[in-house]
């Protein structure tokens, strides 16, 4: 099965195009095309990592979030690239999934999310010990998303001391200024199911962070 979704997903993207806008960086401070769980992913339930993706298995109405504990960053810009599945047969409506990148993380209760939905809209939003504090930006429609099932999306954040730029496939879809952690701060991915009574995965083909 999961070696099923993983060929959909890659057949997805090279019908695409296999289009990546990379972070711009001049050092590679992390990368990571889940070829193997050696990236340094936390070891869950619902995440499943290697064969060139990294998978979250969520139930219905489920969202999980992975911050990368091997890795901490300063000023970064972090760039993650997500196929969506291409559901099943029966499904006569599509179901509503999202795919996010972590920033800022201080703990794995701690961390801002910017993330896009299947639906063609974005999201940045704040977890704080815990509970959800603030919604930066809820279901904001946006043209760079897309859409289709197998098709592939590049979220960016480019995080330079209190600026944060936010990408969608190469295009600037919000500037913002913030309080960044003291010091270093952690990454990671986040997979969101929001059909309230089927599993459904997220899944993630690579990761790149520089500076």
């Amino acid at each position: 099965m999961r070696r099923t979704v993983l060929a959909l997903a890659i057949a997805g993207l090279l019908a695409s195009g296999g289009q990546t806008r990379a972070c711009e960086g001049a050092k590679v401070l992390f990368e990571d095309t889940f070829q193997n769980d050696g990236g340094g992913w936390s070891d869950k339930k619902a995440v499943s990592v290697g064969d060139g993706a990294l998978t979250f298995t969520l139930p219905a109405d489920d969202m999980q979030s992975n911050l990368n504990v091997m890795f901490n960053v300063e000023d970064a810009d972090v760039c993650a690239e997500t196929v969506w599945p291409h559901g099943a047969a029966h499904d006569e409506t599509p179901q509503i999934l999202g795919a996010g990148i972590l920033f800022w993380g201080e703990d794995n209760r701690s961390y801002y999310q910017f993330g896009v939905l299947n639906n063609g809209r974005y999201w940045i939003a704040r977890k704080k010990d815990g509970a959800w504090v603030g919604t930066i930006a809820a279901n904001i429609d946006s043209p760079a998303i897309n859409t289709a099932p197998g098709a592939s999306n590049t979220l960016r954040v480019d995080a330079k001391g209190s600026q944060l730029i936010f990408y969608i496939n190469g295009t600037k879809v919000r500037a913002l200024r913030g309080q960044a952690p003291k010091g270093s701060w952690r990454f990671g991915v986040s997979g969101d199911n929001f059909d309230k009574a089927n599993g459904a995965t997220v899944l993630f083909t690579k990761m790149k962070v520089t500076n």
